[in-house]
């Protein structure tokens, strides 16, 4: 057995035994510090979630839905691509892309001008013009409301009920040629 230096801790003694050798556990570090700024970005901001996102929202920017994965990359500033390989295996898995080649891939099924860029700016002028014609209907509506209240007005007063009659020559002018049947409705007030 070999005897230990002055001041150690007694590792070599274990060592000299056949036991393995453990470096003495370290305290872990406090949670503000773990990805905090001394570590340089959070956990959240290097998760594969958010990677996948940054990633299908570069893939509906390019053009024609194809995308390059070096330049995907690249982009996204991934030191491993191991990362985009992971998020283009599983999006393949579900058939939602497919690849074009050995380092591109295309939204699967989606033809040129299909989930790009166009699109999203075609919804964007389709939601515009949405709002517009939802404003126009309401200003008719308005318009509609405030004619039928002026009918009524004009129906109610008890002046015009002595001018409000009709002609048989005014109707059958109106339906010239047509077989006409009226019905003469009596007020009940």
């Amino acid at each position: 057995m070999a005897a230990a230096e002055p001041g150690s801790t007694g590792q070599a003694t274990q060592q000299s035994q056949g036991q393995s050798h453990r470096p003495p556990p370290s305290s872990p570090a406090p949670p503000s510090q773990v990805g905090g700024p001394a570590g340089g970005s959070s956990r959240h901001e290097k998760s594969l979630g958010l990677l996948t996102a940054k990633f299908v929202s570069l893939l509906q920017e390019a053009q024609d839905g194809v995308l390059d994965l070096k330049a995907a990359a690249d982009t996204l500033a991934v030191r491993q691509k191991r990362r985009i390989y992971d998020i283009t295996n599983v999006l393949e898995g579900i058939d939602l892309i497919e690849k074009k080649s050995k380092n591109s891939i295309q939204w699967k099924g989606v033809g040129a001008g299909c989930n790009t860029k166009e699109v999203l700016e075609r919804l964007r002028d389709l939601k515009a013009e949405i709002e517009d014609l939802e404003l126009k209907e309401r200003e008719l509506d308005q318009q509609k409301a405030w004619l039928q209240q002026s009918i009524k007005n004009v129906m109610d007063d008890s002046i015009n009920n002595t001018f409000s009659y009709v002609t048989h020559e005014d109707i059958c002018s109106c339906f010239n040629g047509n077989y006409v049947l009226l019905c003469s409705a009596h007020s009940l007030q």
